[in-house]
């Protein structure tokens, strides 16, 4: 998507007359600029990747968990890719990067192991805009694009675990694009109501009926569970993964953790049919919305790597 032959005229030009000391790299499919600028001014200039996961993470996964068929000939060529991509990344760690932010304390680890000289876990800062809640006993709900693997992957390995328990009491309600996509779910799955899309406020109004809100996230793709920092702030119960809670942090409150499919149906049978269980698990995630990390607190973080 990017051409840095074409561009680093411009923007070593540009980091020359301003004088930069620092450059911040966001998102790891940018970090070939790193390379011209290194290669320019050396350790004039720290270069910090601001990453949002490693890429050979979510090709590793399309790779062991495709959506659709693939041919011999495309597997092997991707698993060829997928090595060229690992020595990539790794390479470009440890000769042109000085210091990786990551998501999530998993990826420090990963970073490490790529080769990065030095790491940071920066949380995602948490917000409190809690709904007005009125849950229905039994309902559970799930948001997400369904075009999107992980969130289609993620509903579906759920729902499969409902069937097998055949619980009928339990409605799940799925919102999201496209509609053909959730018109199939629904035909599929019998417990399924499908919403469609839905404006802001009406989600709001809709998410307010919930029991739990799922956060389904079986595996550790690029990037956090961005809905679920939405969905703490609405101060609704939730059950989420480990994989899911990846790149938040807090210092009080519970969510509600499952880690395979069965123990995920297990915690919402036992979660969603008391109005006072329901309240107290709204009342652990307004708590976790409301001990998150400042402004001044992720500043600091990012300044300790500068000085």
């Amino acid at each position: 998507m990017y051409d840095v032959e074409k561009d680093k005229k411009s923007f070593i030009e540009f980091l020359r007359v301003n004088k930069i000391e620092i450059v911040f790299i966001n998102m790891a499919s940018l970090v070939r600029y790193a390379k011209p600028i290194k290669e320019v001014f050396g350790n004039e200039i720290r270069i910090i990747l601001m990453s949002h996961g490693n890429h050979s993470g979510d090709f590793l996964h399309l790779i062991s968990k495709p959506i659709k068929k693939v041919s011999f000939f495309k597997k092997v060529l991707n698993k060829i890719r997928l090595g060229f991509l690992l020595a990539t990344e790794s390479e470009f760690r440890v000769k042109y990067v000085d210091t990786v932010v990551a998501l999530s304390e998993t990826e420090t680890q990963i970073e490490n192991w790529f080769g990065a000289k030095q790491t940071l876990f920066l949380p995602r800062k948490l917000h409190s805009d809690f709904l007005k809640s009125n849950p229905i006993i039994g309902r559970v709900g799930f948001v997400g694009r369904l075009d999107h693997p992980p969130n289609l992957q993620g509903i579906e390995i759920l729902l499969d675990e409902f069937n097998l328990e055949q619980n009928k009491s339990i409605e799940i309600r799925i919102v999201g694009a496209p509609e053909k996509i959730g018109k199939q779910l629904a035909k599929k799955y019998s417990q399924i109501t499908y919403l469609g899309e839905l404006s802001n406020d009406n989600l709001e109004t809709e998410v307010a009926t919930w029991s739990i809100f799922l956060n389904p996230v079986w595996w550790y793709s690029t990037g956090a569970s961005t809905k679920l920092a939405k969905a703490i702030s609405w101060g609704v119960p939730i059950v989420t993964t480990t994989a899911g809670m990846r790149g938040y942090k807090w210092q009080t409150g519970n969510l509600l953790v499952a880690d395979t499919p069965k123990q995920m149906c297990s915690i919402i049978n036992k979660n969603v049919f008391d109005i006072q269980i329901i309240n107290s698990n709204a009342i652990q995630t307004q708590m976790v919305a409301n001990s998150g990390f400042n402004d001044y607190e992720l500043v600091e973080m990012i300044k300790g790597l500068l000085y």
